[in-house]
């Protein structure tokens, strides 16, 4: 009987063995299973998770357009992102930056406010290790950047300029009377480019003008005042450039309600929905505008930001410019088209 319990014992101990040995196996097969492969940090697996932040500084249509065409290339490749506006507000836009860089996130495409406070804080979130790109703002030989796009201000300034002056100059035998309206306070490296171009435009033609007034107010609330004050002042103003679409629709309004459709006009720089219709609108007062592309510019900074953080794009440190081009009210059939491209009703 003893024997009996002694062979039992020990046939249970070897089942017992072999069962222990069956599952270190089990377990050893497990680990190398989910060991993750090595990846380089610098070009992460395509289709690993990226996450990147949309960072404009204005609420209108132009930064909503351009805040869209990131949306959709984050979309198209896969990406998440988080946008988020600094409203006109250096340390706010600062604050955004560095709370983008605590949550880890993969890299940043930002519309800058300042070329050197912006760039000195994107620097830090560079050496922190993010990808950062931009739009809205040309730089070049900036080490970090790993590139963006943007528009050239002062030649498409220069391009409503061209076709200002012919307009003047075929309706005016005299020197005229400009108001401005711009935005130096808020961008100024971007807001004189604009005009700049438009005025040397005028210069190159020969056109004698005089800037009897000029104000800065970039929103359209803001830009009607201006103009009306402007207005007030010299009511012998001849035509208003508006240096972006807040500034430009807001001076328009302003030569309507004084009642002064057919006497004073406007030039200027952005369309939007409101901008290209206010060129087929019987008032007469907005000939020429600048034409930028801003959905683009979000699409393909976001699309170079997410390649570049996969390994799939180098870094330029410069930007590129989107071609604008100009409409007018002498060609409406363009106008409808264009409007008609945007989605806008025509």
């Amino acid at each position: 009987m003893k024997k009996l319990f002694s062979i039992v014992t020990a046939l249970t101990m070897f089942l017992a063995l072999a069962a222990c040995s069956n599952d270190n196996a089990t377990s050893s097969d497990a680990a190398d299973s989910t060991t993750p492969t090595t990846v380089d940090s610098q070009a992460p697996d395509a289709k690993s998770e990226i996450t990147i932040a949309g960072i404009v500084f204005q609420d209108d249509e132009f930064m909503n357009d351009l805040t869209n065409g990131m949306k959709a290339a984050a979309e198209e490749l896969g990406a998440t992102i988080l946008t988020s506006n600094s409203n006109n507000d250096q340390s706010r836009e600062v604050e955004l930056i560095n709370t983008y860089m605590s949550q880890g996130i993969d890299g940043i495409c930002i519309a800058p406010l300042d070329p050197d406070t912006s760039i000195a804080t994107l620097r830090t979130a560079s050496e922190a290790g993010l990808r950062i790109t931009t739009v809205n703002m040309q730089l070049s030989d900036v080490d970090f950047l790993t590139g963006g796009y943007c528009s050239d201000d002062f030649d498409n300034g220069y391009l409503v300029g061209e076709y200002a002056a012919a307009w003047i100059q075929a309706h005016y035998d005299r020197p005229i009377k400009v108001g401005l309206i711009h935005f130096d306070h808020q961008v100024p490296a971007q807001s004189t480019n604009r005009y700049n171009g438009f005025f040397k435009a005028l210069d190159d033609a020969g056109v004698e003008y005089e800037i009897v007034a000029d104000q800065g107010a970039e929103k359209e609330d803001t830009a009607l005042v201006a103009a009306n004050d402007i207005i007030t002042a010299n009511p012998d103003v001849d035509i208003f450039y508006g240096a972006n679409g807040g500034g430009l629709t807001g001076a328009v309004q302003a030569i309507e309600q004084s009642g002064l459709s057919g006497k004073v006009y406007a030039f200027g720089y952005d369309a939007n929905d409101i901008i290209s219709s206010l060129l087929l609108s019987d008032n007469d007062i907005l000939q020429g505008v600048a034409v930028q592309d801003p959905y683009n510019q979000g699409y393909n900074s976001a699309k170079l930001l997410i390649q570049a953080i996969r390994g799939e794009a180098e870094g330029t440190g410069d930007t590129d410019a989107v071609p604008g081009f100009v409409l007018n009210r002498d060609d409406l059939d363009a106008v409808r088209e264009y409007r008609v491209s945007q989605g806008f009703d025509s």
